[in-house]
This record gives C-alpha cells, sequence and structure tokens, in this order.
C-alpha cells in the first residue's frame, strides 16, 4: 500500500512540472501569434540624470532574448558590452561600462526579445535615458536601397551617423574604416531607418552591411553614403502606448488578447514634443547601397590544354595592352599565337610548333601581372600508351542550334586558328569557298550550293581566324542541312578540317515582334563628363536580355523579341566601360545612376509595338 501511495505522489508530482514548464495553449487550441507587450520600465524609459547600474523591462508574459550580439544597439556605442538577462517576466540590462556626463543613451530591441512560447518577436523597442538634465530629441531617418535594383537591400543594413565635431579630426574619410560611429541604427525589412535621439548639428550618414557587428567599414562591405552632411530634425510625438496595470491583467486573462497599434516606444512626454505639436514629419532620405569588389589580381591557372595549346586564367581581367614574351633559348617556342577571351581573364596560347611540350614565357599586364611561367605538358595515358597521338584534322564545330533564328547567322568554331584554306575538289579545280557547302531543302529534297566565310581575327593578328560563317539565307519555318566538306582548311600547324554536317529548323518570322522606344532626355545630365547611356532590354524580373549604347535621345528599336512582358533600364555610364559600376567610397563616387521604366510592355508575336519614355530624374 505504501508503495502504491509512493508512486501516486511522484505521478502527480511529474504532471505538475509538466503542467508548469509547458505554458501556453492547450493542445489543440489555436497558435499564439502575438508580440509580447511591454507593461512597464524601470527606472522609467526617458529618466533623467540617471545613475543606475542597469534597467529593467516587464512584459505581459514570459519571454526570451534572442541574439542580443547582433539584435540589440546601443548609442552611443559602449566599449564594455552590457549583460543581458531574464527575470520572471522581465528583461535585465546591467550596464558595465562606465556612463559618459550629460549624454543621452538609446537601447534599440531590433527583435532582439521574443516571447517565451512561439519566439514572436517584439517589434523594434526603444529605450531611452540622459546621464544629464534633457533628452536629446533630434533625428534624421531614411531608407536604405539596392542601389542597381532601387529596392530594399537583401541584407538588414547598419546605418550609422558622424557628428561634424568627429569629422573635424584629422582621420578624414578613414573615420568610417577606424572609428565606431557617435550613433547607429538598423534598417527594417524594408530598408527604413530612425537615427533617434541625436544631438542637434549636422552628420556624415553611412549604410554599411556591416557582416562583422565592428560598427567599421570593412573591405569587402557594401556601403552608401551621401555627398554632404545632413542637419537633424525634431523628433514627431510618439504615441502612447505604456500598458495600465489593470489593462495588463485583463490581458493577461484573455488569450486573444491583441497587441497595440504602435509597441516600438514607450510613452516619453519629457522627451518628445507634445503630441499637439504641428512639427513637420521628418525629411526621408535616400541611400544607395552597393559593394565594390576589389579583387587582387593573379594567375589562377597557367597550363597546357592541350598539344601545343596553353591557358592562363586570371582572377580579374587582364587589360587589352598585355604583353607576352618567351624565355626559351629554342626557336621552335619563339613562334605562337595567342588571345584574350571576350571577358578578359582567359588567355589562349598555341605554339606554332605542336610537338613542343615546354614554354617558358613573360606575362606582364597594367592589371597587376609580371610573372614568369615556365609551363611542362604532363603526359597523358590513352588506350595503354603514353602521349598524345598527332591529329589527321583539325577540330570543327557548328554553333546552330536545332532551332535556329531564321534572322541570324549560321557560324562555325575552330578549336585551332585556321591559317589558310585549299580548294575542296582538287588543286586543279577552279571552285571556291562561295560554293564549298552543299545545302539540302527537306520540303522538297532540292540541292543547292552556298558559300562558307572565314572572318579575320583581329586579336590573333596575321590573317588567322577562329571563326566562319555559312552564307545562306534562308526561308523562314524551313528545315535545312549543310554539309562543309573536309580538307577545306589548314591550320597553323598545317592540318585540315574534318567534314561536318548541321541540321537545323528555321523559326518563322511571324513568331517574332519588334519593339520601338523613343527615348526622351529631360535629364540633360545623364550624359555629363563625357559619359554615355547603357538602354537594356529587361524582363519581369529585371534579367537584362539586350543592350544599346545610346548617346543621344531619339527612337531605339529592338527586333526580332519572342512574345513576353519586357522593360527597360537605362544606366547613366559616366566611365564608358559599358556596365554598371558601384559607388568608391574613398574616391567620393556614387554608384551609376540607374533608372527603371514604369511600365510593363507585354509583346506579342507578329507584333510592333512603340513607346514613349521621357527620362526626368
Amino acid at each position: 500500500m505504501k508503495r502504491i501511495y509512493i508512486l501516486s505522489l511522484l505521478a502527480f508530482t511529474l504532471a505538475v512540472v509538466l503542467s508548469c514548464a509547458k505554458q501556453g495553449y492547450p493542445s489543440g487550441g489555436p497558435k499564439d501569434e502575438k508580440p509580447p507587450v511591454v507593461l512597464s520600465t524601470t527606472p522609467a524609459n526617458g529618466s533623467l540624470n540617471f545613475g543606475e547600474k542597469q534597467f529593467s523591462i516587464a512584459f505581459d508574459e514570459y519571454v526570451n532574448i534572442k541574439d542580443a550580439e547582433n539584435n540589440i544597439l546601443v548609442s552611443p556605442p559602449m566599449n564594455t558590452k552590457p549583460e543581458y538577462t531574464t527575470k520572471g517576466r522581465s528583461v535585465v540590462v546591467k550596464l558595465k561600462d562606465t556612463l559618459m556626463p550629460n549624454t543621452t543613451y538609446l537601447f534599440q530591441f531590433k527583435e532582439g526579445i521574443v516571447d517565451f512560447n512561439e519566439g514572436n518577436p517584439l517589434p523594434s523597442f526603444e529605450y531611452v535615458f540622459s546621464t544629464g538634465s534633457s533628452i536629446d530629441s533630434m533625428t534624421l531617418r531614411g531608407q536604405v536601397l539596392d542601389a542597381f535594383t532601387l529596392k530594399p537591400f537583401s541584407q538588414v543594413v547598419t546605418v550609422m551617423a558622424y557628428g561634424e565635431s568627429l569629422l573635424a579630426d584629422t582621420l578624414g574619410d578613414s573615420i568610417v574604416a577606424k572609428v565606431q560611429p557617435m550613433y547607429a541604427t538598423r534598417t527594417d525589412k524594408e530598408g527604413n531607418f530612425a537615427l533617434n535621439h541625436l544631438r542637434e548639428g549636422r552628420y556624415m550618414i553611412v549604410a554599411l552591411d556591416d557582416a562583422n557587428k565592428n560598427l567599421r567599414y570593412n573591405e569587402g562591405e557594401a556601403i552608401a553614403f551621401l555627398d554632404s552632411l545632413l542637419n537633424a530634425e525634431p523628433m514627431p510625438a510618439a504615441p502612447d502606448t505604456t500598458r495600465s496595470a489593470k489593462d495588463s491583467i485583463g490581458a493577461a486573462n484573455d488569450s486573444t488578447k491583441t497587441a497595440p497599434a504602435d509597441s516600438t516606444h514607450l510613452s516619453q512626454p519629457d522627451t518628445t514634443l507634445p503630441a499637439s505639436s504641428s512639427i513637420a514629419q521628418p525629411t526621408k532620405h535616400t541611400l544607395l547601397i552597393s559593394l565594390l569588389k576589389v579583387e587582387k589580381q593573379r594567375i589562377i591557372k597557367s597550363e597546357f590544354s592541350g598539344k601545343g595549346h596553353i591557358t592562363i586564367a586570371t582572377q580579374v581581367p587582364m587589360s587589352r595592352n598585355y604583353t607576352l614574351r618567351s624565355l626559351s633559348a629554342d626557336t621552335a617556342t619563339e613562334t605562337f599565337y595567342h588571345t584574350l577571351n571576350a571577358k578578359g581573364d582567359t588567355l589562349s596560347i598555341w605554339l606554332l610548333n605542336r610537338d613542343c611540350d615546354s614554354a617558358h614565357l613573360v606575362l606582364k599586364d597594367t592589371s597587376g601581372i609580371n610573372d614568369t611561367l615556365h609551363l611542362k605538358m604532363k603526359q597523358m595515358r590513352s588506350h595503354g600508351k603514353t602521349g598524345i597521338s598527332k591529329p589527321t584534322s583539325t577540330p570543327m564545330r557548328g554553333l546552330v542550334s536545332a532551332n535556329h533564328p531564321y534572322f541570324d547567322t549560321m557560324w562555325i568554331a575552330f578549336d585551332i586558328p585556321i591559317a589558310s584554306y585549299k580548294a575542296p575538289w582538287g588543286s586543279n579545280d577552279s571552285a571556291s569557298l562561295d560554293s564549298a557547302v552543299g545545302v539540302f531543302l527537306h520540303k522538297d529534297s532540292t540541292r543547292t550550293r552556298c558559300g562558307i566565310h572565314l572572318v579575320p581575327d583581329s586579336t590573333l593578328g596575321h590573317g588567322l581566324s577562329r571563326k566562319a560563317f555559312i552564307g545562306f539565307a534562308g526561308k523562314s519555318g524551313e528545315k535545312y542541312s549543310f554539309h562543309i566538306p573536309e580538307k577545306l582548311f589548314l591550320d597553323i600547324h598545317n592540318v585540315t578540317n574534318d567534314s561536318l554536317n548541321i541540321t537545323t529548323q528555321f523559326t518563322k518570322s511571324e513568331n517574332y515582334g519588334n519593339l520601338k522606344l523613343n527615348l526622351l532626355l529631360a535629364d540633360s545630365t545623364l550624359l555629363a563628363d563625357g559619359g554615355q547611356l547603357l538602354l537594356q532590354l529587361i524582363d519581369e524580373k529585371g534579367n537584362m536580355l539586350h543592350q544599346k549604347i545610346v548617346h543621344q535621345a531619339g527612337p531605339v528599336t529592338f527586333e526580332h523579341l519572342k512574345a513576353g512582358k519586357y522593360s527597360f533600364r537605362l544606366i547613366a555610364d559616366r566611365n564608358g566601360d559599358g556596365s554598371w559600376t558601384p559607388s568608391n567610397y574613398w574616391l567620393h563616387q556614387q554608384p551609376e545612376k540607374v533608372i527603371y521604366f514604369d511600365k510593363i510592355l507585354d509583346l506579342r508575336e507578329n507584333w510592333d509595338m512603340e513607346e514613349k519614355w521621357n527620362v526626368k530624374q
């Protein structure tokens, strides 16, 4: 009997413990989605002559502190960070640093407090006090946008303010990298920010993707800045959101309680303007944030990628004025041809002597390269034999898809530069490249001939080519086969090509539409400093489809477009490099201006659409 009594007592005790540990709605009840509500603060929010070592914030329910390091900001920053703990239904903040005299301190809890059960965050809550006889009540507000998309930045951004007196120091522009700001805050999901409780005066504002949370600008962090100092403006009156004790008790007994309309501030009658004040709303400033990627130039790959073929890849693009020379005493490696790809980050080199298995090269470029390369061909094993056999033909590839745009050129590519061509039917035949390609029309099985034409590569020089095009104007909607015979071309190693067959269906002309834009430039500064405009045709997601360089107002036409939704983006290309350039803080250069057309155009097949864009900003 005694044993049964003890077991019953243990079961009862366990049930009580579990019921106490698990607070919230019973199983099957509605989920609590309401944030915790602030009931009171001790000392009161907005206290003057503050000399305490801690303060506490009481809530209507049990709460947790979530990632205080990243979610709680203190202005001015403290050398020794406060300690954040919970006690009952309160958050206790213990101050570990010595407070400065006559200073307003602002604690911003950016979703750093969540309820115990569901983790619902308290919207941004601010606690303010002054060690002097008054609370600073000025503000700077605005929004941080991505400088290219003009939408809220993808990350939460830290906005920092440096007072004019601090800027007078000899640090100059480097202050953002060496000194913590006087004030700091973080943006919300829409990029909005409010730097509250500032002293009167002028400030430099910087927005920073502060990845390491050190309140300093480090290389590799996106940044936004303004070209001039801003005057702080009076804070507008905050609504009274303090809950009375009676209201709190009632809310605690009501499982369907609702949070106040604005629970971000407690009533601060001593620190803000009275509710009846007719003060204007503060100016909303816009900061455009961007990331300037500064990568150190280096060679990331240099190797023989085939017999007589060397590939050199670099971290960042090289200039077109690079120099390349051989250090080899062997005359076999003295002659080579080389070309840089369109992006500028891959250099292809072909040795005239294909059997050469080593090279000693010096590569120099203004991008930061001055390297001596000692390269050796690696022995490769194929079918049990070491090395690579001498090729019997030079590789040739067709750059033609199964469905070829009827208006586009049909290109042929060569892996090895082509030096010349031969008559395809023997040295005594007068046939030329103008009729070298056989053409078969599938519709009626008719046969004809057309030409193929080499295109000299100016980067290779010496009249060498790596591309050719088939000179054929077919009918839209028809299916064709093309035969390019063997031994038509000679590469630099005196090897001829193999034959190539291509079959493709030409698209129909009625499957496309044309879009004409009449561009008007009300803002003449867009073409200032000798720059140019980049007019980009974009899809609904902002992806660039086509780009045209514009130097003046007038009509611009985009032809042969598939049916779909389109819009436009205009970039003021100040430096004329053909692409958008982000800001450079150290050179005081703002990001290149980007303007978006305010319409989405629905282009249908076989349509000619015309629009007007009067660019005003």
